[in-house]
């Protein structure tokens, strides 16, 4: 693990883009889906556990903008769904159709905390090679003070 890793590697944006990535096998995602209320409950559950480090990380990074979005497409359907579900008997998925927005919103933030890293380790690499120029300069200066 190079340098540049090891000062990534303790940020929240890592630990977000690690857990944006993850992925499941195909297996294991067939094998659920045989259980279709237990991955629904999966899937509510790591959402609403996940979604409070998200917007504290975005809210850290100061990526405003995704925090408004996440707002317009999350937060205002899913008030206006459980406003529709108590006015209406019948069954709406309402709630179903939130769920898939959100998960929406991950794979596009995905996308682009993926670009976030890859503009911090070029940042950081610029500044690691800026940092060894500076230092290769002063030694070979050194030499013809005397």
């Amino acid at each position: 693990m190079n340098e540049i890793e090891i000062r990534l590697s303790n940020t929240n944006l890592t630990r977000l883009s690690k857990y944006l990535n993850y992925e499941i096998a195909g297996s294991a995602l067939f094998l659920i889906s045989f259980f279709a209320g237990f991955l629904i409950f999966f899937l509510i559950a790591a959402a609403i556990v996940f979604t409070p480090f998200m917007i504290y990380v975005l809210h850290q990074e100061n990526k405003n903008g995704w925090i408004v979005f996440f707002f317009i497409l999350i937060v205002i359907p899913f008030i206006l769904s459980t406003i529709l579900h108590f006015s209406v008997t019948f069954f709406f998925p309402g709630h179903l159709i939130v769920l898939a927005l959100f998960y929406l919103y991950c794979f596009l933030l995905r996308i682009e905390v993926n670009n976030w890293m890859r503009e911090r380790r070029s940042k950081l690499q610029y500044i690691m090679e800026k940092q060894r120029r500076e230092n290769e300069t002063e030694v070979f200066m050194s030499q013809f003070k005397d």
